[in-house]
């Protein structure tokens, strides 16, 4: 396999990645965006592809991620109380 072959076959891995997110993201039904974004997230996809997956922008993913995350830290804290 050369090099050639080889980008070919990561650039369809990559596409095939995407449209399995994709077609994840669209099963999650009516979850509000934070949750989609964080479940993508724990799958592996950057903040660039999710947002391009929810048709949002990275900056949204990115606060999205952080709300969802300084959630769960606050609700950790107050079991141990």
């Amino acid at each position: 396999m050369n090099d050639a072959d080889f980008r070919r076959a990561a650039d369809s891995l990559e596409r095939i990645g995407l449209v399995l997110g994709a077609l994840y993201a669209s099963s999650m039904g009516d979850l509000d965006q934070k949750l989609k974004a964080l479940r993508l997230n724990g799958c592996g996809f950057s903040n660039t592809e999710i947002a391009h997956l929810l048709g949002v922008t990275p900056n949204a993913v990115k606060i999205a991620l952080h709300r969802a995350r300084k959630g769960k830290a606050g609700r950790s804290r107050k079991r141990n109380k």
